[in-house]
């Protein structure tokens, strides 16, 4: 151990705040820029377009990563992963642009890349909702079977008293669904699902809070949405019902995409991955691609890489430990770990047990950038809230 050595934090106001300290010229404040490495992964480059990146990569003072083979123009196609800090990339930016095979618009798409902030307003019908903190979604199942509360809210005196509930810790979102997506559950009709969930977003809507309703089917879906409701939340990312896009574009809902591997009946089947965190993200961009050319605005997206649909154990642990990869896609990021077998399996606990554990587990995921907590025990989730906005406050001058 020396007092003359002391690791210091690649956060840039940390850096920041430590340069200020050693009493650098104003000027030398940029070289916070330099202690934060970025590492970035691009697709599907042909070997002449890997080459050069690479060779301008190692001339700004970064590093590239090619597949074997890419400098004998062996092989058809190569990934490229780079590996450099935000003054590095600048440096990279301004070399590709006058270099031929179409680097000009990669270098073009690599500013934008790294320009893009997450969208923290979100836009839907009811009026926007400014995401500055950590907002607080509380659940609401209108079903006898959900995994963790089937039956509970069933009859009209309990959902009320839940959304009550809700309303009175002060949250401003609350997710109706009238159908268990737990794995293995069995579908239900539509007209059943609109019978369990209608008087329930009624009553939410007179209440004042935005209702998400929690569904895949544009026909419940539509039928909410002319009662008010603001948000859908598909858990197929648009991909069950080729309606439903154009339903949500129509009445100007804001929409939640999920990543899910196939229905719940199935999902558990299916949990084999090539490459499990770019698989969700290549699925969430592919949902987003489709949200956007229905005319659903870009601000009016919020995206869920989905714990617990059609994922084994480690890869739920695994998008709880990188999820601060998702924010690169530039959407507000929503997360439901609540009494979730993930959870439930570790703790060795039944849901209704795991209040505690699920708190964990969503102040990990809104460390790493998560913006909305879909949740079920709301008292604990409001008090995580405060932690966390003031974890995010703390600032090194004070």
């Amino acid at each position: 151990m020396s007092r003359f050595l002391q690791l210091i934090s690649s956060d840039a106001e940390r850096l920041k705040y430590e340069l200020k300290r050693i009493g650098v010229d104003k000027y030398a404040l940029k070289m916070a820029g330099k202690g934060k490495c970025l590492n970035i992964k691009v697709k599907d480059l042909v070997p002449a377009q890997a080459n050069i990146i690479k060779q301008e990569s190692l001339a700004a003072g970064m590093d590239a990563a090619v597949s074997r083979g890419t400098v004998g123009c062996d092989v058809g196609k190569t990934d490229l992963l780079l590996m450099g800090n935000v003054v590095q990339y600048q440096r990279l930016i301004e070399r590709l642009k006058v270099q031929p095979y179409s680097l000009k618009l990669f270098a073009e798409e690599l500013f934008k890349f790294l320009e893009k902030k997450k969208n923290k307003t979100l836009i839907t019908p009811s009026g926007d909702l400014i995401l500055d903190g950590p907002e607080i979604m509380g659940i609401l199942n209108v079903t006898p079977d959900s995994f963790s509360d089937g039956g509970d809210y069933f009859l009209h005196t309990h959902y009320k008293r839940r959304i009550d509930q809700i309303k009175d810790a002060g949250v401003k979102i609350i997710d109706i669904g009238g159908e268990s997506s737990r794995p293995g559950s069995i579908p239900v009709d539509a007209e059943t699902e609109k019978e369990r969930i209608a008087g329930a977003v009624e009553y939410a809507l007179n209440s004042g809070l935005k209702v998400s309703v929690d569904t895949y089917k544009s026909e419940v879906a539509e039928e909410m949405l002319k009662k008010g409701a603001d948000i859908i939340n598909d858990i197929s990312g648009l991909k069950f019902d080729s309606d439903m896009a154009k339903v949500c574009a129509e009445y100007g809902a804001a929409v939640c995409l999920m990543h899910t591997s196939d229905k719940p009946d199935k999902m558990q089947q299916r949990t084999d991955y090539a490459n499990f965190l770019e698989d969700v993200k290549t699925y969430l961009f592919d949902s987003a691609e489709k949200a956007l050319k229905a005319g659903i605005k870009e601000e009016s997206i919020i995206l869920d890489p989905g714990f617990g649909f059609g994922k084994k154990l480690n890869d739920n642990y695994l998008l709880l430990k990188y999820l601060d990869e998702f924010k690169s896609m530039g959407m507000p990021i929503l997360i439901g770990v609540s009494r979730k077998s993930m959870i439930n399996r570790v703790v060795d606990k039944q849901p209704g047990e795991t209040a505690l554990a699920s708190k964990i587990a969503e102040t990990i995921a809104l460390s790493q950038g998560a913006d909305i907590v879909r949740t079920h025990d709301i008292a604990e989730a409001r008090e995580m809230v405060k932690i966390i906005n003031e974890y995010r406050k703390a600032d090194p001058d004070g």
